[in-house]
């Protein structure tokens, strides 16, 4: 029986295709992401916490990415990811939650 090791956070972040949005359903990037999209998502819940990414293009007024997520218990947030290779993805560490929203636009 020979050892296997997990992927590393950044083989999964690796699983999201240039040019999309990509969101797993935990917190560490780990396995494929749940949702990914080359246009907006909504309406994602998890009782496990999210994880966004923003692997987009250059692309003027439509480059980044707007989230807004909801917890089950505690406030929401909101924010702005840019494209790599500036800093392009976050973990919601909230458990339950739902991302209402990640919409691409305008510069941050």
């Amino acid at each position: 029986m020979g050892l296997t090791t997990a992927p590393s956070a950044s083989a999964a972040v690796g699983d999201c295709p240039r040019a999309y949005v990509c969101v797993w359903d935990n917190t560490n990037y780990s396995g494929t992401p749940k949702w990914k999209s080359t246009g907006n998502l909504s309406n994602m819940w998890s009782t496990n916490g999210l994880s966004i990414v923003n692997n987009g293009v250059a692309y003027p007024g439509g480059d980044h990415i707007r989230y807004k997520f909801t917890p089950l218990v505690g406030p929401g947030g909101s924010g702005c990811l840019h494209y790599p290779p500036d800093s392009n993805k976050i973990s919601l560490n909230w458990g339950k939650v739902n991302l209402d929203y990640a919409r691409w636009g305008a510069e941050c």
